[in-house]
Parts: C-alpha cells; structure tokens; sequence
C-alpha cells in the first residue's frame, strides 16, 4: 500500500470508528448561536476514474477550506462550505488540476459532546481535469455533482473560540466528457481528507 492510498484509508477509518470513540467525550459548554466560521487545512488524496479507464494512481496534495455560517441549534449548525483542492498529474508532462468545491453543509454534534459529523452537498468546478483521450490530455472546465461527509472532534478554548480534527471524502460526479469522437463515460473524483481547522462562533 502507498502512502498515498494509507492517508485515504485513515481518512476512511476516522469516519468508521468516531460513532464508536464519541460515548467518551465531555459534554460541550454552551455554545453561541450567532456566526459560524471554521478556516484550515488538511492532507488530501485524490483519484480519478471513469468506466473503462485505466487503473491510474493516487495524486497526494493538500487543500484549504472554508465555512460560513450560523448556530441553529446547541447541536446544529448550517453554513457555506468552500474546499479548494490544487493538484499536478503526469500524463506526458504535468498538468495541474485545480478543483473548487463549493457546497451547502449542516453540521451535528448528536452527543452533546466534542464529536461531530458534516455533511455537505452541491457543485465541484474542475479546471485541467486530466483524462487521456486520443493521445492527448485537453485541458477542461467542467461542473459536477458534490458530496461530503467529514466527522471528526473540536475542543473550546474559550467560548468563541476553539479547534477541530477531522476526516473526510468529498466525490465530484462529472457525468459523461467527450472530446472529439471519443466519450469518457461516469467520469468521478474521490478526495480522502485528514486536517484541521479554527472554529470561531
């Protein structure tokens, strides 16, 4: 296994084993419901593939995101989610890939404790996304279908301000790419993500 492919697996295991983990964490102090805002980074792995491709390997880059948003509840919070996600593919040269998702998000603290889950939906816009047609790479600009789901633990430090780690995997559907007579059919990108944040409220 690379280590490419161990930081999305981590990623992975982290979502699987936090339901798990959070019966031991400390109940939250009470938290405002004014502005929500959460800046950091985190250690990305992506994949590219599309039905009939081949077999291609696990790019490793990092990425910064962003949310803003409101306190709905003590346990809920809704706001805009923004990740950009800078990458280099080597397809006769390098080729940069720069993906910007951009995305509603609602996050839930279900055990009145630090652990949290996230879940994100709308568009990922993909610039030189890198599929092999004819010889050729064509740089691209496409849209496509986004996904999140990122879980992980925050710690207050003071009543506004606090930190989190978390896991998470977003996936861009592009749908079908053609490029002259040739059509690369469920076009998709997986993103494996370990990172952390500043969470202000």
């Amino acid at each position: 296994m690379t280590v490419f492919a161990a930081r999305g697996h981590l990623a992975l295991i982290l979502i699987a084993l936090a339901p798990a983990l959070a019966f031991a964490q400390t109940p939250a102090a009470p938290e405002s419901r004014g502005l929500w805002i959460v800046a950091g980074g985190s250690s990305t792995t992506l994949l590219g593939d599309c039905t009939g491709c081949e077999a291609k390997t696990y790019l490793h880059t990092g990425s910064v995101m962003g949310i803003v948003g409101k306190s709905i509840t003590r346990r809920t919070r809704g706001g805009l989610e923004i990740m950009w996600v800078p990458g280099t593919a080597v397809a006769g040269g390098t080729v940069p890939i720069r993906t910007t998702y951009i995305m509603g998000t609602a996050e839930f603290h279900p055990w009145s404790g630090s652990f949290f889950v996230r879940f994100s939906s709308g568009m990922a816009f993909v610039r030189n996304w890198t599929i092999e047609l004819n010889g050729e790479t064509p740089p691209l600009t496409s849209k496509a279908f986004a996904l999140g789901l990122a879980a992980g633990w925050e710690w207050r430090f003071t009543r506004r301000f606090g930190a989190q780690v978390f896991g998470a995997q977003h996936v861009a559907a592009l749908g079908d790419l053609t490029a002259g007579d040739t059509t690369a059919e469920n076009v998709i990108g997986n993103y494996w993500s370990v990172g952390g944040a500043v969470v202000i409220r």
